[in-house]
């Protein structure tokens, strides 16, 4: 039994460097696979993930009521199904992050004590 547990030890000795090396390597490889994507990903939430400016209210407010004005003369009506779809998957995301919002300001997954 004693002589199984050295063998045991011995294996795992010399063992562990080539796992840590093969590991490592494959480490720096995803790197390298992953570093323009994230580059990508940071340009873009520099620009999108920012919160309106002063400036853009007024965008914002007109483009409101050209939604109103749109949804009451049936203009939705037109859409094409991709621009349906994507329409609908940005709704979507808005409830999310309004829900998830809800969840980090509650702290807890369970709703409200009544």
């Amino acid at each position: 039994m004693a002589q199984k547990l050295v063998n045991l030890g011995q294996r795992i000795a010399t063992a562990t460097p080539r796992l840590v090396t093969k590991v490592s390597f494959l480490a720096l490889d995803v790197a390298k696979k992953a570093q323009p994507p994230v580059v990508t990903f940071l340009k873009n939430a520099k620009v999108e993930m920012l919160p309106p400016k002063p400036s853009d209210w007024r965008a914002i407010q007109k483009s409101f009521l050209g939604l109103k004005d749109s949804a009451m003369k049936g203009k939705f009506l037109d859409l094409t199904v991709k621009e349906a779809a994507a329409n609908t998957l940005v709704a979507v995301e808005i409830a999310f992050w309004f829900y998830v919002g809800e969840v980090i300001g509650r702290k807890s997954l369970i709703g409200y004590n009544v």
